[in-house]
């Protein structure tokens, strides 16, 4: 494609290749600067984490993740829990995320968000840690059979 200004652009390819990049040109200084066309496109992967709880165990419990990676630092993770038979799990819903470890957030957890049908969801993700921490929105358990539990969060890798 020949040098165009933004304003011209009517299409861009909707999987660009990995050595596409958008030119960057400083026409005041005469510089140009190549932005790498992944930092605006990522493919969005999928990772199955275990779930588990705090207290007890489950008797049959699945979930499923989906998340990209941003510039190699920074995550953007969803996922969704079904509980079909809670047995003796309680307290904290855990569910693990991908590989890599979360980077410090202000020297506190990572803040996420999520609903299910039992009511808003508290999540969160501890700096090194491994798995995301989900409650209700009043710190009650949302571990019940039944329960379908939508997650997400975002977090700097390490």
């Amino acid at each position: 494609m020949a040098d165009q200004k933004i304003s011209q652009l009517t299409a861009l390819t909707a999987l660009p290749e990995t050595d596409d990049y958008f030119a960057i040109v400083d026409t005041s200084a005469g510089v140009t600067k190549k932005l790498a066309a992944n930092y605006l496109y990522h493919t969005w992967a999928t990772h199955t984490p275990t779930v588990t709880a705090s207290t007890g165990a489950f008797i049959t419990v699945a979930g499923k993740n989906r998340y990209f990676t941003l510039d190699g630092k920074t995550r953007v993770l969803s996922g969704t829990v079904y509980i079909t038979d809670k047995g003796t799990a309680a307290d904290v819903l855990r569910v693990t995320i991908p590989s890599g470890s979360p980077a410090a957030f202000f020297g506190s957890s990572w803040p996420g968000s999520g609903f299910c049908n039992l009511g808003a969801l508290r999540v969160q993700l501890a700096a090194g840690g491994s798995y995301i921490e989900i409650l209700k929105y009043d710190n009650t358990t949302v571990i019940a059979t039944g329960a379908s539990i939508n997650y997400s969060i975002f977090y700097e890798l390490e």
